[in-house]
């Protein structure tokens, strides 16, 4: 949805500021600050001493008169220092309790950063969340008291950078009895969701990776009144309980008591608007400027379609992860303590022993009383077109990064090797020289392997360089097989640039102008190096087919962020092995190595000792990351390709023969309006009308790429394979 010029004009001089991030609020307004008033009978306290006793053992605090303020902190390995978000684990309550101490200033900080931890009754058959009726109603405009809204399905819209989010929610407390909670606000929410891939009845997500939060301080509740608009008058201190919408009588204000009152409907206004690039800090491990964009919806997780079946039948293909989801929406949701609750509505269910509780000084649990969130659909549109220097440059410091990893590693794999050489030969002097010059090594390699140090490489815009395989040609005869050469396939390096076309509901505009992006031409060419020793040009197989193929392949991290912006150049053409099926692929080039390298460092690691043999644990994720990523691969058939070039009588291709070598140039015509899933009929339609290829992108947790693999099938039964990077990118 896009806005004008007035409307954007109406906006500044409606809304009276700029919603910040969650991250913003909770280290600047999120901070009750309280200046407590000064009493001279109080004694004066010293603060803790820290001590530091060894490397190996946690830290120390020996304090005289705070101990018990401690919570009886411990000096066991199980101790966890407080920090400004986190609070203590204490003996007062079981060990894998998460305590939100409500007498401190970040209590509430401590909740929202858990709150996916906590019991959900949303879907639970209680008489709490059947009491509790919340609807999130997206509109055209910015909302105000006493005017009517335009109400807008947000299913039927796809929104970018920039687009705001209007709308209200509705709350009503249907039963008859007051219903206390502790907190309620208003997220706009990105997450990067993982269902139970073992109970497909499991609606719950069983990870979820939060990559955008924006909160919106008016719409949640609060100890005062926050003006919203510009013409907005409030007190900030006088919250009044009989605030009301004279549109429909609606409450405005929750009140200072936070009670839920039966037969009451409140209403809560808000605007969000969606930002241009994600924190930095969402990329804090590794700095790769890419995982800081907005990653496109992909997918449809079983948590949206439980609040919203009917959109389990509009699901758009877009041949996501069959169980990882990228989402955004509106959220609301209630959080309430289980004891303040369980005298009036029953006893409440949370399998306590099973999953780490979120207590208050009390040991009271906290728990979701009831949440909703209305999701819609998001995909990103590239605002500057970068240019062929600027992505060969970007490839350039990807390889150097990912080269450096791999470097990383074979030291400290060399360097274990060694280690245990020198262990069981006895020499010790040998193991320190070689140990502290590994070390140094290592350090060397660490200061690479960050990717400023890559902006000043240099690069000859001029080249041109090319993708390019290699088959060696053999003739199978009962004599014994004969070398006719070395087959080489070659292609420019290119991005060839698709416009991604929005599914069919969400077209606002015609799309004859992205249409001829899907069709393009690719120059290949073919040539075989003759045998030196030959005596006589051999026999070169004919070529009897050509035939190209659609790849998506969507990857993904469950647990760990990914360390490096995979590429075409970094991932394909490293093998061709003459047959039909092809192995140059993710899992092989990519997910194997780093199995082995796990490995190989996992073997070391138990001959010499983690004490003896330590590695980085920034080292060790990225190692344990790459070897665990999902990869999903959806192959289409291109069914109309046009193979450009002269024929002799035979219908065969003409080489250019000389004593050396022969050679040929094709050139390929794609069409990708016509793709049909492989092993499957040809489908009528056209292919954006079928399904939707979203933008590719790169994220701490889902990557998706696209390419075009052509396929050579020769007379001797061999089969030679080429990829092309595709790039489908949404313009403005």
């Amino acid at each position: 949805m896009g806005d004008d010029d007035a409307t954007k004009l109406s906006v500044d001089e409606t809304i009276s500021s700029i919603l910040p991030s969650y991250s913003m609020f909770t280290s600047t307004l999120g901070r009750n600050v309280t200046v407590p008033e000064t009493d001279d009978s109080i004694t004066h306290v010293e603060p803790p001493v820290y001590n530091r006793e060894n490397s190996s053992q946690s830290v120390i605090i020996t304090p005289t008169t705070t101990q018990s303020s401690i919570n009886n902190f411990t000096s066991s390995s199980s101790s966890l220092i407080s920090s400004s978000r986190t609070s203590l684990s204490t003996d007062s309550h079981n060990h894998g309790d998460i305590v939100a101490d409500e007498n401190t200033d970040f209590w509430k900080e401590t909740v929202l950063d858990n709150v996916h931890r906590l019991p959900n009754l949303t879907f639970q058959p209680h008489l709490i969340p059947e009491s509790i009726n919340i609807e999130v109603h997206y509109t055209q405009n910015i909302c105000e008291v006493g005017k009517t809204p335009i109400i807008i399905d947000p299913s039927n819209y796809e929104y970018k950078q920039g687009d705001l989010l209007n709308g209200y929610i509705l709350i009503r407390n249907t039963s008859n009895k007051p219903i206390p909670y502790e907190m309620f606000y208003l997220l706009f929410e990105g997450n990067f969701l993982i269902s139970n891939q073992n109970d497909i009845n499991d609606i719950a997500p069983i990870r979820v990776r939060r990559f955008l939060e924006m909160f919106d301080f008016s719409g949640s509740s609060n100890d005062g009144n926050i003006n919203r608009l510009v013409t907005d008058e409030r007190d900030p201190y006088n919250v009044k309980i009989d605030m009301r919408d004279p549109f429909d009588g609606t409450d405005l204000d929750f009140g200072k008591i936070k009670i839920m009152h039966p037969g009451k409907t409140y209403k809560r206004f808000f605007t969000f608007r969606i930002p241009n690039h994600l924190l930095d800090s969402e990329c804090n491990e590794h700095g790769l400027s890419r995982h800081v964009e907005l990653p496109p919806s992909l997918g449809l997780s079983r948590w949206e379609i439980a609040h919203y079946p009917d959109r389990s039948r509009n699901r758009v293909e877009d041949f996501g992860p069959f169980f990882h989801a990228v989402s955004y929406g509106v959220m609301a949701r209630f959080i309430g303590r289980k004891s303040t609750l369980e005298s009036d509505f029953g006893k409440i269910e949370t399998g306590s022993g099973s999953h780490t509780r979120l207590v208050n000084s009390k040991g009271d649990e906290y728990i979701i009383l009831k949440e909703l969130t209305n999701h819609f659909r998001v995909v990103q549109e590239e605002r500057k077109l970068a240019s062929d220097s600027e992505r060969a440059m970007k490839v350039l410091e990807n390889k150097l990064m990912y080269e450096n990893l791999i470097s990383r590693i074979k030291q400290k794999i060399e360097m274990g090797k060694q280690l245990v050489v020198n262990i069981e030969k006895s020499n010790n002097v040998d193991i320190i020289r070689h140990f502290a010059q590994m070390e140094i090594e290592s350090a060397k390699c660490r200061q690479l392997y960050k990717p400023d140090n890559f902006r000043d490489a240099k690069l000859n815009p001029t080249k041109v360089e090319y993708y390019e395989t290699f088959l060696p040609l053999v003739k199978k005869s009962r004599s014994g097989d004969k070398g006719l050469g070395m087959l080489k396939m070659s292609t420019p390096k290119k991005q060839y640039p698709v416009c991604y076309i929005p599914p069919t509901r969400f077209r606002q505009q015609p799309i004859d102008n992205l249409t001829p992006s899907w069709n393009f031409e690719i120059p290949l060419d073919l040539s075989i190096q003759f045998p030196s020793l030959l005596s006589k040009n051999p026999t070169i197989p004919s070529i009897k087919s050509i035939s190209a193929e659609f790849v998506i392949l969507t990857v993904s991290s469950p647990k760990l962020p990914i360390p490096v912006e995979f590429n075409h150049d970094l991932v394909f053409n490293k093998q061709n092995n003459g047959n039909l099926i092809d192995t140059d692929n993710f899992e092989n080039n990519i997910v194997q190595p780093f199995k082995k390298y796990s490995h190989e460092l996992t073997s070391i690691t138990h001959k010499l000792g983690p004490e003896n043999f330590k590695l980085e644990k920034q080292l060790i994720n990225d190692i344990k990351c790459i070897s665990g990523l999902n990869k999903r691969t959806v192959i289409l058939t291109i069914s109309e390709i046009k193979v450009t070039n002269e024929t002799n009588s035979k219908g065969l291709y003409n080489w250019t023969i000389n004593d050396t070598n022969a050679s040929l140039s094709l050139r390929i015509g794609i069409n990708l309006e016509n793709l049909v899933l492989k092993g499957g009929s040809k489908n009528k339609g056209k292919s954006y009308d079928r399904f939707t290829l979203v933008p590719d992108f790169q994220s701490c947790f889902m990557t998706r790429m696209y390419y075009v693999r052509i396929i050579v099938q020769l007379s001797n039964g061999s089969y030679s394979h080429i990829k092309v990077p595709i790039r489908i990118q949404k313009n403005m």
